[in-house]
């Protein structure tokens, strides 16, 4: 297995057995394999669609062609990147970025969530995680971000600058 980048690792577990009709189940745990605490953010409005960071970018491919990823979103309009949506991770914490964390705003993965199989055979899952911003200001939200704007810029500096790329996933669907 490949060394942690920036002493964070990525990874995507199945759910269970899949069977045609049904959707993929998938989960994703983001570890703290560093000896410090740091802080990260989970799947916020615009994450999957690369309209904001952190970006969360799956891809479903089935006999050699993409058959899921996330769609061009038409609306640039994201809701505020708040404190509580930062998790402080402990060496060897993790969490999954796309379920409930406290109060935190956190999303599925509707790459993940709302694709069905339709046919028999392997589909293989893959993400990426990039809190690689050129910007700080490429975090924040297009629309109530005023209130906590000073507070998550600063937050945000303590973020790890990495992308990750989780080990592909294979998932037999019958």
């Amino acid at each position: 297995m490949p060394e942690p980048e920036g002493g964070l690792s990525l990874h995507l577990r199945a759910g269970g057995p899949t069977q045609r009709g049904h959707p993929l189940s998938v989960s994703i745990q983001l570890r703290n394999c560093g000896p410090r605490r740091c802080l990260l953010v989970g799947v916020l409005d615009g994450s999957e669609s690369c309209l904001r960071y952190p970006h969360y970018r799956p891809q479903i491919v089935h006999d050699g062609a993409v058959v899921a990823a996330p769609e061009v979103s038409e609306d640039p309009l994201v809701g505020p990147l708040r404190a509580v949506d930062f998790v402080r991770l402990d060496p060897g914490g993790a969490f999954d970025p796309s379920a409930g964390h406290g109060a935190a705003a956190f999303l599925p993965l509707t790459t993940f969530t709302n694709f069905v199989p339709t046919e028999s055979g392997i589909y293989v899952c893959t993400l990426e995680f990039s809190t690689e911003s050129l910007r700080t200001e490429d975090w924040l939200g297009r629309f109530n971000q005023d209130a906590e704007r000073d507070v998550v810029l600063d937050l945000i500096a303590d973020v790890p600058r990495v992308t990750l790329r989780a080990e592909p996933l294979q998932m037999f669907v019958r």
